[in-house]
């Protein structure tokens, strides 16, 4: 009895058995990674596919203004593309405008545009952005605010698309 309960134990035990151990060869190893490395990209495919159909969907144009509603100066506050994407546009001449996302490009705190200065304001950090370009001028923001690309039709001025710089 004693020998049966070995022989079990013997059996159940995580030893590697030396008639066992050439069960799985080189081609076997390979075999199962390449295997592994494929359930593995198989996996990923819904996410590759939603980053190709949200590249592709071009947002629609959003009218944000009438064309002489701004003054020399003076900015307005709206959303684009989506509803929580606030943005801002500022008449920077009589025949120059520029919009950009007014996330901060540090911890995205809203960014305000400051007339006298003729800067756009972080105030969390004071970091301070051209209104020319969106840069980062000074304060902890390095990357450039995304600017909105706007289209300037009878009826109004219209944000078309947004570009996003990379550094």
């Amino acid at each position: 009895m004693w020998k049966r309960f070995e022989e079990f134990l013997r059996d159940i035990s995580l030893t590697i058995r030396r008639e066992k151990e050439l069960d799985l060869n080189r081609r076997g190893f390979v075999l199962s990674g390449i295997g592994l490395i494929f359930i593995y990209l198989l996996s990923t495919l819904p996410f590759v596919g939603q980053v190709f159909q949200k590249a592709k969907a071009a947002p629609e144009p959003f009218k944000i203004t009438e064309l002489n509603e701004l003054q020399v100066g003076e900015s307005k506050l709206f959303t684009y593309p989506r509803e929580n994407d606030p943005a801002i546009l500022v008449r920077v001449k009589e025949d120059m405008y520029r919009s950009y996302h007014i996330k901060c490009t540090h911890l995205e705190c809203p960014v305000y545009w400051d007339q006298p200065t003729e800067k756009l304001v972080c105030p969390c950090h004071q970091g301070f952005f051209s209104v020319e370009d969106g840069s980062a001028l000074a304060g902890p923001p390095t990357r450039p605010l995304p600017s909105i690309e706007l289209d300037f039709k009878s009826d109004g001025i219209y944000a078309i698309g947004v570009h996003r710089h990379t550094v």
